[in-house]
C-alpha cells in the first residue's frame, strides 16, 4: 500500500490540530511501535516504510515529544529554565541572552520566565518549570527563603543564581562586586572633581540595591568624603521615576555635580534629565548599557550577558554532579567600561 492510498482528505489533516503517533501509524499502515522506531532515528525498519512513515508525519505535522520521550526512560529533559526580574530591563535580557548562548554550545534549549521581583511568583514559577521536569534552573532570586529547594536538590535538580545570593540556601551563585565596583563609580567622580554626590537606587529591598547603597557608604568613609555632602535616593524601579527623582534633586539641591545610577534603568531616566536640562552634571552607571555613549553618561564595565554566560557555565558543571556538597560562588570584578567616555557638550563631562 503506497502513501497516496492512505493520504486523508485535506479536510481531515486540517483537523488534526495535534497530531499523534497513532495517526501517522494508521496514514502509513504501520503499527505504532514501529512508527515509533522510524520517529527516533532507529535503523531496525527498510528504507520503504521509513520513508512513508516519515512523509505521514509531515503531512499531518506530526512532531516527536522529547520530553515525553525523555521522562520515559526516567531523565530530565534538555531544557533550562531561567527565571528573571523583568524582561523589558536591558540588563536581564542580556542575562539571559549570554545564558542562551552557552547552553545552546551544549544542545540545551532555555525557557525563560519573569518573577518581577515577587516572590510569590517567583515561587510558583519554580514549581512549574520543575514539573516540565527541566534539567536546572538559573534563576536572579527575589524571594527571602529558598531553603525548599533543599528537596529539590535531592531529586537530581540543579540550580544557579545570578546577579543576587540566596537566602537561606547554599547554592552555586554568579555575582558581582558590588562594593568594589560603587567604590570604583565614586573614585571616577571624585576625579571629576564633584563636591556633591548623589546615588539613586532601586527598591532597597532587592539585594543589589542595599548592597551597593553599603556600598557607597562605606567608600565615602574610606574616601574622607563628608556624609553631609552626599545624598541617597532609594525605592526608584523605573527610569520614570529617576527622571522625576533626578529633576527633583536639580531643583532643591542645585549644587550637586555628580550622580552615581545603581542600575542601567535608572540611569537611562537620570541621563534624560541631564540632557533635557542642559545639566553639567556628572553621571556614572553600575551597569552598562546601550545608549549611555549618546546620554554622555560613564559605565562600570557590567555586562550582564557575561554573568548569564557564566551562570550557564557553573550550571553545566553542577549537570555533572548534581549532589556534590560544595558550591561555587563567582564574584565578577568590574572597572569602569573606557568604551564609554563621554562626550563634551551639554548635558555632557568635560
Amino acid at each position: 500500500m503506497s502513501i497516496k492510498d492512505l493520504n486523508p482528505t485535506q479536510e481531515a489533516v486540517n483537523v488534526m490540530a495535534h497530531p499523534t503517533l497513532a495517526d501517522v501509524a494508521a496514514i502509513s499502515g504501520v503499527s505504532i511501535k514501529t512508527a515509533s522506531r522510524v520517529m527516533n532515528g532507529s535503523t531496525q525498519v527498510s528504507g520503504g516504510t521509513a520513508e512513508r512513515v516519515k512523509k505521514a508525519a509531515n503531512l499531518v505535522g506530526y512532531r516527536s515529544n522529547r520530553i515525553a520521550r525523555e521522562l520515559r526512560v526516567g531523565s530530565l529533559s534538555n531544557l533550562v529554565g531561567m527565571i528573571i526580574s523583568d524582561l523589558s530591563n536591558p540588563f536581564y535580557a542580556g542575562l539571559a541572552a549570554g545564558a542562551e548562548e552557552r547552553l545552546a554550545e551544549e544542545g540545551l534549549d532555555l525557557i525563560l520566565a519573569t518573577a518581577r521581583d515577587d516572590g510569590e511568583r517567583e515561587r510558583n514559577l519554580i514549581e512549574s518549570l520543575l514539573e516540565r521536569r527541566v534539567r536546572g534552573l538559573i534563576i536572579v532570586p527575589s524571594g527571602e527563603d529558598y531553603s525548599h529547594l533543599h528537596l529539590e536538590r535531592k531529586r537530581g535538580f540543579s540550580f544557579v543564581f545570578a546577579d543576587r545570593v540566596a537566602p537561606y540556601l547554599d547554592a552555586d551563585s554568579v555575582t558581582v562586586d558590588n562594593r568594589g565596583g560603587m567604590t570604583v563609580c565614586l573614585d571616577y567622580l571624585l576625579s571629576q572633581n564633584c563636591k556633591k554626590i548623589a546615588v539613586i537606587a532601586d527598591n532597597i529591598n532587592i539585594w543589589t540595591a542595599s548592597e551597593r547603597v553599603e556600598a557607597f557608604k562605606q567608600a565615602i568613609l574610606s574616601r574622607r568624603v563628608d556624609s553631609k555632602n552626599t545624598h541617597i535616593v532609594t525605592n526608584i524601579h523605573t527610569s520614570e521615576e529617576a527622571a522625576s527623582a533626578m529633576m527633583s534633586l536639580l531643583k532643591e539641591n542645585p549644587d550637586i555635580d555628580g550622580i552615581i545610577a545603581t542600575n542601567d534603568v535608572i540611569a537611562l531616566g537620570v541621563g534624560q534629565t541631564i540632557n533635557a536640562n542642559s545639566s553639567n552634571v556628572k553621571v556614572v552607571s553600575f551597569d552598562l548599557f546601550a545608549t549611555a555613549n549618546l546620554l554622555g553618561i560613564k559605565t562600570l564595565d557590567h555586562d550582564p550577558r557575561r554573568i548569564g554566560r557564566v551562570s550557564a557555565e557553573l550550571l553545566i558543571r553542577r549537570f555533572e554532579n548534581p549532589f556534590e556538597t560544595s558550591y561555587t560562588s563567582e564574584i565578577l570584578k568590574i572597572e569602569l567600561n573606557e568604551s564609554t567616555l563621554p562626550q563634551k557638550g551639554v548635558g555632557k563631562s568635560d
